[in-house]
């Protein structure tokens, strides 16, 4: 495999270095530049690398233009950026990059990054999707393992855009449901960023990053690339493949009128309004 760090701290790209090696071995090609300039000029001439790992702020050019460069040059080449904050996530996301490490890289999340490679060059995700299940406590699987989550609000993120069906919804309606109060609104959107943040790590660890829409100020579910229970009741019509047997969601107070309305739909197939997330209502 062939590795590119481009980073103008000699210390991080050494570390770096390292930590691939002691995940791949030594006869992994890695080839490190702390010009930036020196990088984006010569990326490009050298072998195809397989990975690229780009530091964002550089003096000379950024990490997000050296991105641009090599994908014009190489469109299927893998990008990871590597910084110590995360307020480039969205520009990472836009580019199409493969994953966004935070400083200081650990192993054992660069391990998952180059697993996650590794899984897409052998095309294993293409067919794959995540099971969700509503009914009971929501829990999120793939492969039959439990998703895992850094921060229970990324979960609970994701729940409520499940429910939402698809619907889109906005960084200001997140806030309502996180918090009963409207004060310090700024400081919460900033928190809700950081939850969409590591919603994303997760699914990116698994190969499903695609299932998170956003655009603009909202967000929302791809519901054609999840497996959802909910979902089948209510497509099934009187739920002939799921059994509903009363409890949706239920570790989040936010999903007990969702519930109400699934035990009306059980008993009258006729009356089948069951209200979003936010609120909407599909008939």
């Amino acid at each position: 495999m062939r590795i590119v760090i481009v980073d103008d701290d000699r210390l991080c790209t050494e570390f770096l270095k390292d930590s691939i090696k002691e995940i791949l071995g030594d006869d992994t090609e890695i080839t490190t530049y702390t010009d930036s300039i020196k990088a984006r000029d010569s990326v490009g001439k050298r072998p195809k690398p397989d990975i690229i790992f780009l530091d964002i702020e550089m003096p000379g050019v950024s990490g997000i233009e050296i991105a641009k460069c090599c994908k014009e040059k190489m469109p299927d080449v893998h990008i990871v950026f590597v910084t110590s904050t995360d307020e480039h996530a969205l520009t990472a996301w836009q580019l199409h990059v493969d994953d966004y490490l935070l400083k200081p890289a650990g192993t054992t999340e660069l391990r998952r990054i180059i697993e996650h490679i590794r899984r897409l060059d052998r095309g294993t995700n293409t067919d794959s999707k995540l099971k969700i299940r509503c009914f009971g406590k929501f829990e999120v699987f793939y492969n039959d393992v439990p998703l895992k989550f850094k921060r229970s609000k990324a979960k609970e993120l994701l729940a409520y855009l499940i429910a939402a069906r698809g619907a889109g919804i906005t960084s200001g309606e997140l806030c309502g449901v996180f918090w009963d109060d409207a004060i310090d609104l700024i400081r919460k959107k900033t928190y809700i960023r950081q939850y969409t943040e590591a919603l994303r790590e997760a699914l990116r660890g698994c190969g499903c990053e695609d299932v998170l829409i956003r655009e603009r100020n909202s967000y929302a579910i791809d519901v054609s690339k999840v497996d959802c229970d909910y979902y089948r009741f209510l497509n099934d019509g009187s739920g002939s493949t799921v059994t509903y047997m009363g409890e949706f969601m239920t570790q989040y107070d936010w999903a007990e009128e969702i519930e109400a309305q699934l035990s009306n739909y059980k008993q009258n197939s006729h009356g089948r309004q069951i209200p979003r997330a936010n609120g909407e209502i599909i008939r």
